[in-house]
């Protein structure tokens, strides 16, 4: 095969059906046991606090109400099942990520039509153990439960119009609609993802509906109603799939059809919360916030990605459709998220998702068809003749780039495994590491192992939690089974302290006897010192 000639991925050399299956299970099961290992060794974040407090109050009353500070219901609500039928725990909380973390590995083996075998096991491979990745799996926000959603969404439109005279199809248009309501109720970014898959269809479906036409050389009036017949038959199914998105969109938004709510309600305060943290740059970060991120942590999937554009965009073959979606969504991504004024390392896994697809597709590509090349250029090498001077050079060239690849993919898999390895089992805590964001704290675990050694019980403890700004989080997850904690923006007056914790710089000697209260510090998070004063009456051991 030369080089400048078109081809299909799906027809480099296989794998046997049992390999196949076999490297794929082992890929599926590595992806899980690295996200469940020590899953609750982490001290929980500001945020995985917060929603693991919404869902206790959602287990315990029933009682939710929609805000998009928060995001959507799905996480509250599944995690609420999980809570209900596997206890309550930092663990627990956090298996829901992991369980759509794993699934979206296990749906790119949908896409072997369009990767081939050997790009759907590098896929899974390079996104079983990307650094954020896994962190972002191990961790109780929605991200990865859209991620999976984006996926499913994707897989199932492309499987559909594969399959639209076929009763096949049926799964498909469902896995569509299911997924994007999901998605819808999970996260806001959710809306992002529609308009950026709307804009490319906006551009892509007219432009082929204009070549289509100006290839069989009919009016334009003639080859609209062509294709408005053609759709015609789908449209009750399409509009079915349209109600099981609002129903299944409506049905976490109203908690079960408990609440009322409208669906431009819902849409609408979305859009005006989110536009707003974005104009006042609630948290902002220049243009290239991610770059770092990923060539820190992802420099594989960053490299390969990167390389796979180029790659099937030159090479124009039977995917190539599916290849120019999944450029745009790549680069979409990346731009999309660089512009927007919400700069948070978990953003991350929406960029690394269509890189790391693309990824894996070019080095399923490369390698199987690499030795090909270069034993086609064998024999000009061993029987040099009048004219053939250039084939030595070409068969050494290419030899050279296949050396060069696999080098520096080895280069770049041990440095993103050792990233791996290191920012979710060893630096989870670090405020050093790009992806940890505000990390709480593992000074917290000493905290409750001290609460927890007091005589007094939760029952009748009493604490007081002192912050101006009220931040702080995670303080009430962990004080969840303790009745009488109670949370001020200053010191209590006139009050007869059990235990009260207040920000480090308070003086509280000056109000409390330095005899009969004891201190412990520590740290809430990085800047944020906080001091616990309790009675030393408390503990035995004291008195």
């Amino acid at each position: 095969m030369q080089q400048g000639q078109d081809y299909n991925i799906e027809n480099s050399p296989g794998l046997s059906e049992k390999k196949y299956k076999t490297i794929g299970l082992l890929i599926i099961l590595f992806a899980l046991l690295i996200r469940l290992f020590d899953l609750g060794e982490r001290v929980f974040h500001h945020d995985e606090s917060v929603h693991a407090s919404f869902t206790l109050k959602l287990l315990g009353t029933g009682q939710y109400r929609y805000d998009p500070a928060y995001h959507g219901p799905f996480l509250f609500h599944s995690t609420a099942a999980v809570f209900h039928f596997l206890g309550i725990s930092d663990t627990t909380a956090r298996l829901i990520p992991v369980f759509f973390g794993v699934a979206a590995i296990f749906l790119l083996f949908l896409l072997k039509k369009e990767l081939g075998e050997r790009g759907v096991l590098w896929s899974a491979f390079l996104l079983s153990f990307s650094p954020s990745m896994v962190y972002f799996s191990r961790f109780f926000r929605n991200d990865l439960i859209i991620v999976f959603c984006t996926l499913g969404t994707v897989i199932g439109g492309v499987r559909y119009l594969e399959k639209l005279h076929s009763p096949k199809r049926y799964p498909y248009l469902i896995l569509a609609a299911s997924s994007l309501a999901l998605a819808v109720s999970s996260k806001e970014n959710a809306y992002l993802i529609i308009l950026m898959f709307g804009a490319y269809a906006g551009i892509y479906f007219p432009y082929r509906f204009y070549c289509d036409g100006k290839r069989e050389r009919m009016s334009l009036k003639r080859a609209l109603f062509l294709k408005i017949s053609a759709i015609l038959p789908f449209l009750p199914e399409i509009l079915l799939s349209g109600i099981l998105f609002i129903f299944i969109v409506m049905l976490f938004y109203t908690s079960l059809f408990r609440t009322q709510e409208t669906l431009f309600s819902i849409v609408g305060r979305a859009f005006s919360h989110w536009m707003a943290m974005h104009r006042i740059e609630r948290i902002g970060g220049p243009f290239y916030f991610y770059i770092p991120i990923l060539s820190v942590y992802e420099s594989p999937i960053l490299i390969f990605g990167t390389a796979g554009i180029f790659h099937f965009l030159k090479k124009k073959g039977k995917n190539f459709s599916f290849f120019l979606f999944l450029s745009y969504w790549a680069v979409a991504s990346l731009l999309l998220y660089s512009y927007l004024q919400e700069k948070v390392p978990w953003l991350v896994v929406h960029i690394l998702l269509p890189f790391g697809i693309l990824a894996g597709a070019y080095l399923g590509d490369f390698f199987s068809r690499a030795p090909e090349r270069k034993q086609e250029n064998l024999p000009g090498i061993e029987n040099m003749s009048f004219g053939t001077e250039k084939k030595p050079a070409s068969g050494i060239k290419r030899s050279s780039t296949h050396t060069l690849v696999a080098g520096v993919l080895a280069f770049t898999l041990i440095i993103s495994l050792a990233q791996c390895i290191s920012v979710n089992f060893y630096r989870s805590m670090e405020p050093e590491e790009l992806i940890t964001y505000s990390q709480s704290s593992q000074d917290i675990r000493q905290l409750m192992e001290k609460i927890e050694g007091f005589d007094d019980g939760p029952e009748t403890l009493r604490i007081s939690v002192v912050d101006p700004e009220n931040l702080y989080w995670p303080l009430p997850w962990y004080f969840r089974d303790y009745e009488k904690v109670e949370y001020y923006t200053k010191p209590p007056a006139n009050e007869e302290y059990n235990a009260i914790i207040v920000p480090a710089a308070y003086q509280m000697y000056r109000e409390i006897p330095e005899e009969k209260y004891a201190s412990y510090n520590f740290s809430l998070r990085p800047g944020k010192d906080l001091t616990l004063y309790y009675d030393k009456n408390l503990q035995k051991n004291e008195r």
